[in-house]
This record gives structure tokens, C-alpha cells and sequence, in this order.
């Protein structure tokens, strides 16, 4: 099975009114994590399982971004702005523009301002994005079943 290899300038990211193009590092610059698995078990009596349907949806999503950039300085305005005004909560959408799949964080907002390393040379800066749900769109003529929320 090949491994599908992403460049920063095919991904396609926009939150808040913000467009990540150009201010996205190279590597692993895109990391999704979801809060709890879709279903739990527990043990029963007799030895067997009970699986149960996890209804949190929830999650994190982590952009690793060039810190010379300019949107890790909108990215910083942002942050201070939902200090102050606790309302910067918009969907951020990620979308592979060469197959055209898209990912829809609803509800995201930065968690906390990056942890910062100051170096001789520069950094690329984690920002962690909490989200209430993802909506996953496969890209047109794929099988539907192989993408879920």
C-alpha cells in the first residue's frame, strides 16, 4: 500500500477568515486527534463485551506553522482577540486540493497560544485547535462508505 504524500501548497486551509497558504511549515504540518474512539466496551458477566457508541465527537487538530510568517502574527491577533471577546469560534476547513477531499472542523477554536522556542534559527509553531465535530467529504466519484465523521 503506498503512502498519499501531501506539499503544503496542495492543502488548502482557511479558519476565521484566515487563509493558512503560505504560512504553513514543511513535514507533518497537518495532525488530527479525536477525543475519544467512536465506540468503548466493557466486560460482562459471562466474559463477553458490550461495545457502545461514543456520542463525543470531539477532537483537536494541530497546524504546524513557519513562525516568520505573517499568519503566525494573525494567528496571535486572533488569539488575543478571543481573549478578549471569547467568540472566536468558526469552522475550519481543510481540503486536499489535488484530490479535492475536504475536512470541516465545526466549531474550532485555538486552545491556548503555542508553546514558543526562541532560537538562532527559525521555528515552526504548533497551534492546537479544539473542534466540536468533523464532517468528512470524499472527493467526487470515491466510494462514500470509506469516509465517516
Amino acid at each position: 500500500m503506498s503512502t498519499r504524500q501531501y506539499s503544503s501548497d496542495q492543502v488548502a486551509i482557511s479558519w476565521a477568515g484566515l487563509d493558512f497558504q503560505g504560512g504553513l511549515a514543511q513535514g507533518s504540518f497537518v495532525t488530527e486527534a479525536r477525543t475519544a474512539g467512536s465506540w468503548t466496551q466493557r466486560a460482562t458477566l459471562s466474559g463477553g463485551t458490550i461495545r457502545s457508541y461514543n456520542a463525543d465527537r470531539t477532537g483537536t487538530v494541530t497546524v504546524l506553522i513557519n513562525r516568520e510568517s505573517q499568519l503566525m502574527v494573525d494567528l496571535l491577533v486572533k488569539a488575543a482577540e478571543d481573549r478578549l471577546n471569547r467568540d472566536v469560534v468558526k469552522p475550519m476547513v481543510v481540503k486536499d486540493v489535488s484530490s479535492g477531499r475536504t475536512m470541516t472542523y465545526v466549531n474550532a477554536y485555538i486552545m491556548t497560544d503555542p508553546d514558543e522556542v526562541w532560537a538562532t534559527e527559525g521555528q515552526d509553531i504548533s497551534w492546537v485547535f479544539a473542534w466540536e465535530k468533523i464532517t468528512k467529504q470524499a472527493p467526487a466519484g470515491s466510494v462514500p462508505n470509506i469516509v465517516g465523521s
